[in-house]
């Protein structure tokens, strides 16, 4: 990765909409959901080329909500330069006064647990069984909180890890069932509990 990161280009598009552009060919790896609010200088994921990652920020004025995102679900995308990394919706009244609380859950510093290895991420033992853990939950050191398959076989993910708590509050489960992560990716984004 250098420097900073990459500042993304970006367009006007429909309906008042802005949309943010891939800086080249490469492999999206993103760290914003359909929905989330985004503002100037926020990290919204990582573009990696030829094994090279490289944090992409949003440009001055890109403030909205993220009304679609290249590859929906996926947690790895292919793309080619040009191409829509994002759409912005732009914000309504009562966005203004939630933008501080959800910018920086992707930024720099934020609490992560992230994949140990590659593989197909499964957050339930099976289709007809309930997750291993849920948003808004809590996590706690030993705990399984899904399954990575490599090569045919299932490994169970195990919450662990010299920088994380203890306990804490998962915020987000970002891959889908059935995504494809790489290692490093962010599995669980999540806060310190507080006194729990």
């Amino acid at each position: 990765m250098s420097g900073d990161g990459h500042v993304l280009r970006a367009r006007a598009g429909e309906a008042g909409k802005t949309e943010l552009l891939a800086p080249s060919v490469g492999i999206f790896l993103p760290a914003v959901h359909k929905g989330q609010l985004i503002s100037p200088g926020q990290s919204v994921g990582v573009i990696e080329v030829l094994g090279v990652r490289e944090q992409l920020l949003t440009p001055h004025g890109a403030t909205g909500r993220v009304s679609a995102r290249a590859g929906q679900r996926s947690s790895r995308v292919a793309v080619q330069f040009g191409d829509v990394l994002l759409s912005i919706a732009p914000l309504s009244l009562g966005d203004a006064s939630a933008t501080q609380v959800d910018g920086p859950a992707a930024e720099e510093g934020a609490l992560s647990f992230v994949a140990p290895m590659s593989g197909r991420f499964y957050s339930r033992p099976s289709p007809s069984e309930p997750p291993f853990v849920e948003e808004g939950g809590t996590v706690s050191r030993g705990q399984t909180i899904g399954l990575l398959e490599v090569m045919k076989t299932f490994n169970r993910l195990v919450y662990q890890g010299e920088s994380l708590p203890e306990r804490a509050l998962i915020e987000r489960i970002v891959p889908w069932d059935g995504d494809d992560v790489a290692r490093g990716d962010v599995i669980l984004l999540l806060a310190p509990t507080t006194g729990r």
